[in-house]
């Protein structure tokens, strides 16, 4: 049980990541518009918070991975606007 919290929170932004990346190359076409970028909003607080009871249960480096992996992806939307905006976009 331990290890399945650790793991839930390196999973949840390793499906966000992929639906990210196939939102920005299109590789596979599907009709989602905006919404990968929107998720990392309202699911990267729940596996941060589960990669913290994960790390506060077991001390491993998988919560630990799994905490900056959800922080690191929940901050990627503001950086992607920012950036967006700054370099030409409206």
């Amino acid at each position: 049980m331990k290890k399945l919290i650790s793991v839930g929170s390196i999973l949840i932004p390793t499906v966000l990541t992929i639906l990210i990346v196939n939102f920005l190359f299109d590789i596979v076409p599907l009709n989602i518009q905006g919404l990968p970028l929107v998720l990392p909003f309202v699911i990267c607080p729940i596996g941060a918070v589960l990669g913290l009871i994960g790390y506060k249960m077991n001390r491993d480096n998988l919560a630990r991975a799994g905490m900056i992996f959800n922080i690191v992806l929940f901050l990627f939307p503001i950086a992607f606007n920012i950036i967006g905006t700054v370099s030409g976009g409206v």
